[in-house]
């Protein structure tokens, strides 16, 4: 008996509906950054908040990591002051255009998962914070996600970066000032 090789296979869910060749089931991937300006009397200066893009490399490293469980995929973020190149999933624009120099910073801690619920899949939280005296910048309006390791003060290579987001403003982080990044990932199948 032959093999059927898969551009010929028909797939059906079971009621009978073609749902693609070879394609059996859907996986989403959303990620939701939230940047919290603090000034040095810990007060909110800024929220910055938004749906990021998930780069081709993004998506390699999470299936990477469904096939190899050892993989790490997020050490750390980046910070960058370029907002005119749109974030795209591979080309210049899926990695920092414009690296602000020492902005390199590894997750405060391991990233957090949890359940959001029957049917609405999971949620891992990764979070960088640049305290005050770290990275003083005017002009902050980019920020990737890492999974370089050891984290280098370069702007990397888009083979390493996982997603990225663009400040709908720029961020005036000031020296006193402290400056928390919180990127949520949600994994929901289809």
């Amino acid at each position: 008996m032959s093999a059927i090789p898969p551009e010929k296979m028909e797939v059906t869910d079971d009621v009978g509906v073609k749902v693609g060749k070879g394609i059996i089931e859907g996986l989403g991937v959303t990620g939701y950054v939230r940047a919290v300006l603090r000034g040095p009397d810990g007060e909110i200066k800024q929220i910055e908040e938004g749906v990021n893009l998930v780069t081709d490399n993004g998506d390699l490293e999470i299936a990477r990591r469904l096939a190899l469980d050892a993989d790490d995929i997020v050490t750390g973020m980046r910070l960058g002051n370029d907002s005119v190149t749109a974030a795209s999933k591979a080309g210049a624009g899926s990695n920092i255009v414009t690296y602000i120099s020492g902005s390199q910073e590894a997750l405060d801690a391991a990233a957090t998962f949890f359940d959001k619920g029957a049917g609405l899949g999971h949620r891992t939280i990764h979070i960088c914070t640049w305290v005050a005296g770290d990275v003083t910048d005017a002009d902050i309006e980019e920020t990737v996600l890492t999974s370089e390791t050891p984290i280098t003060d370069v702007a990397g290579a888009s083979t390493n970066v996982l997603a990225r987001f663009i400040f709908a403003s720029t961020i005036d982080k000031q020296a006193g000032d402290s400056l928390e990044v919180t990127w949520n990932i949600d994994i929901l199948g289809a």
